[in-house]
């Protein structure tokens, strides 16, 4: 099996929601170790733009593992 854009585009909103979800859980501990600089509320675009890199690395990842079977 080749690379699936059809697997990839399945995996992207997934991944993205867990990026998103993951980013909220350490937040409290990313502003007590930084300062409130670090709070993602702070710069939304930021986040929203991290979140969608860090999804879009995982459904490559995922994509390409997939397509090695």
């Amino acid at each position: 099996m080749d690379w699936s854009w059809k697997v990839f585009f399945i995996a992207l909103p997934i991944t993205f929601i867990f990026a998103m979800f993951s980013r909220g859980a350490t937040n409290a501990q990313n502003v007590a170790k930084y300062g409130p600089e670090a709070d993602y509320r702070a710069s939304p675009g930021m986040a929203l733009l991290g979140s969608a890199f860090g999804g879009a690395l995982w459904a490559a990842i995922i994509t390409a593992v997939i397509g090695l079977f």
